[in-house]
């Protein structure tokens, strides 16, 4: 099933429709920064995170209001876009996929700051940072990380719940696995391919296949 273009998920929203973010850390202030940034600040309900009592009320004057029990609750009265904004790769792949079951919607939230091309392909639930650049005919799978001043090349493709890091460069035709972390500054070569679950650490260069 093709992924929605980056553009409907910017725009899509219906002026009633609030949104949640999940995890108040801080993943969570990333994204919620980038929503105000993008003028949706008015549009976000809250936080949800399972650690709501260790935690303190607000964020940036936005209430923490229980724990993802609670919005799935919510789920099932009203339609809420949610971003799960959860650091590890493969628990915020499983929250999701646990809220997409109750019918949940995702948004895409792009700061302004960013450029992605009309051509490139950004799933449901991703986050792109301020200076990140996404080129032509690149994709990306629902629930990733573009981090400020990253790059995504024109025709890479990068599977969904990856984190790519702060000043990370995608080449041409890079190929990206699923649940990756590609590390602060790190590359990715032209058509190069990182393996599902594998992590690249900071300043590293991978130029072959299967790194």
């Amino acid at each position: 099933m093709p992924e929605p273009e980056v553009e409907m998920q910017r725009t899509g929203l219906d002026e009633e429709v609030r949104v949640a973010i999940v995890g108040a850390g801080g993943y969570g202030r990333v994204a919620l920064d980038v929503l105000l940034a993008s003028g949706l600040g008015d549009r976000v309900l809250g936080f949800y995170d399972d650690a709501h009592a260790v935690l303190s009320g607000e964020v940036r004057g936005v209430p923490i209001l229980g724990d993802v029990g609670m919005l799935k609750s919510i789920l099932s009265v009203e339609p809420v876009h949610v971003v799960v904004a959860i650091t590890d790769n493969g628990a915020r792949l499983r929250v999701a996929n646990s809220l997409r079951s109750l019918g949940a919607c995702f948004l895409t939230s792009v700061h302004p700051e960013a450029y992605v091309s009309a051509a490139a392909v950004i799933g449901d639930g991703c986050v792109v940072a301020a200076g990140a650049v996404v080129h032509p005919d690149a994709s990306l799978g629902s629930h990733c990380f573009v981090g400020p001043q990253s790059v995504v090349d024109r025709d890479a493709e990068v599977g969904a719940g990856t984190w790519l890091s702060a000043g990370c460069v995608l080449g041409p035709g890079a190929r990206v696995g699923v649940r990756v972390v590609i590390g602060q500054n790190s590359s990715v070569g032209r058509k190069a391919v990182v393996d599902d679950d594998s992590e690249v650490g900071a300043l590293r260069h991978v130029d072959r296949e299967g790194g």
